[in-house]
């Protein structure tokens, strides 16, 4: 077999070498991938320009866009990780119909379930398109450019109300209060922004101007939102990620050292939790700990099913402690829910949706964690993706839009995006360990 026969046979370097379309359409696939991220970053400033009309746009317009994605590519062969991923989003699919026929409010459920599938046809769809290599370079610049443009939102709405005012942290959580009475959440905006970025540096090979553009976003996504959340998930990310290394090292004196200081770090923060008073960790959690032990109780009453999609907004103030009104301008708030997509889980889906969850969390970290440490070369940013997923799913610990939100918050959409992003890569390394194993006659 010759070398042109085994990288057509193969699809590596990329899937348009399996299928090749003309180079117009090739140009469609670009601008269709590259609107999608440019939607969703637009998603705020649309909200805030129109405010009746943003939840239809970012749904049909994304839905829109990874359409022609999906149609450009469906003659090439899918890859195994597509395959692996189309299963696994059907059996968490299936899964979670069991809580929706057994939720309080059936009709809210499926409306729910609906929206997820939305979620789960997109990821696939997206997968598909970003296995070209020029669409996924293309797909990654959109990423980095939609999270400056949240950014500059962000100065833009703080220099509009406050002025040049220096953001202190008073001042900060004055700015915040101002934007959510006008129905802009700038947690969820600043995350939008920096998880934008996080995805995009997983296809484009970083540099120091990519660096220097992330320094300014992470500082603005925090100073200017009053919020410490961004920077200590950041701090946390990158402390779980030297752990990982430290614990696969071969050298005994750093995996003894890592050891100690993750073990430390846990019992430091067990003990934290076991000692400090309620008022304090209600304090220290901006109010999200009643939130989230209303959530675990209501999980004790339904184990199994839960109670069903945003069941929060039937009872969550209600079984409040009166006394914090922190916690009550939270649960009232725009995100709503237990400000925990785990808890969400737990209380809405119940076992059976921990369940479905767990297996799409499985399939992320699993393929990242394959790119981060496997042997490859296809792909330059090998620990990126695994960065960008921990950074992820620790940031699910305190807000609900993200893999397991309510699918109309575009941190639900880019959420999907970044599992699209990192099963596209691994498809990548996938063709590409198959063409060098063709090329040295290992497979016929």
């Amino acid at each position: 077999m010759s070398e042109s026969q085994v990288i057509a046979a193969t699809g590596w370097p990329g899937i348009q070498l399996q299928y090749q379309p003309k180079f117009s359409v090739l140009f469609w696939s670009g601008l269709a991938a590259a609107g999608i991220p440019i939607i969703i970053s637009l998603y705020w400033i649309i909200f805030w320009l129109a405010p009746e009309s943003e939840g239809a746009f970012l749904r049909v317009a994304i839905v829109g866009c990874s359409l022609p994605l999906a149609f450009i590519w469906y003659r090439a062969p899918l890859s195994y990780a597509e395959i692996n991923l189309i299963r696994v989003l059907s059996i968490a699919a299936l899964l979670l119909l069991a809580p929706v026929l057994m939720a309080t409010q059936p009709s809210r459920a499926f409306s729910g379930w609906i929206k997820m599938l939305v979620l789960f046809s997109i990821c696939c769809f997206v997968a598909r398109g970003l296995r070209h290599p020029p669409t996924a370079h293309v797909f990654g610049i959109a990423l980095l450019v939609g999270g400056v443009i949240l950014t500059a939102f962000i100065l833009y709405t703080y220099v509009r109300s406050l002025g040049f005012t220096i953001p202190t942290y008073k001042v900060a959580r004055e700015f915040k209060g101002i934007e959510e009475m006008a129905g802009i959440p700038l947690n969820s905006v600043a995350f939008t922004a920096v998880l934008s970025y996080v995805a995009g540096l997983c296809l484009i090979r970083i540099n120091w101007l990519l660096i220097l553009i992330g320094i300014p976003l992470f500082l603005t996504s925090s100073i200017f939102t009053g919020s410490r959340a961004p920077l200590v998930i950041l701090g946390v990310s990158v402390f779980a990620l030297l752990c990982i290394n430290g614990f696969r090292s071969k050298s005994l004196l750093v995996w003894v050292l890592t050891a100690v200081l993750a073990l430390t770090t846990v019992l430091s923060g067990l003990t934290i939790v076991v000692i400090a008073s309620d008022k304090d960790l209600t304090a220290a959690t901006e109010g999200r700990w009643h939130l989230w032990s209303v959530g675990l109780h209501k999980f004790t009453e339904r184990p199994l099913f839960g109670y069903g999609y945003e069941s929060w907004r039937d009872d969550l103030v209600s079984r409040l402690p009166g006394e914090y009104d922190l916690t009550f301008a939270l649960a009232k708030s725009l995100g709503g829910g237990y400000h925990n997509e785990y808890v969400s889980v737990f209380a809405e889906e119940g076992l059976v949706g921990l369940l479905a969850s767990g297996l799409i969390v499985w399939l992320l970290l699993r393929s990242s964690w394959l790119l981060a440490f496997r042997d490859w070369g296809a792909v330059h940013t090998k620990q990126w993706p695994l960065f960008a997923c921990l950074f992820m799913l620790l940031r699910a610990n305190f807000e609900v839009p993200g893999l397991f939100g309510y699918g109309q918050d575009p941190v639900d959409y880019l959420a999907y995006v970044l599992v699209a992003i990192v099963l596209s890569r691994f498809s990548v390394e996938e063709d590409a360990a198959n063409f060098i194993a063709l090329k040295g006659g290992a497979v016929r």
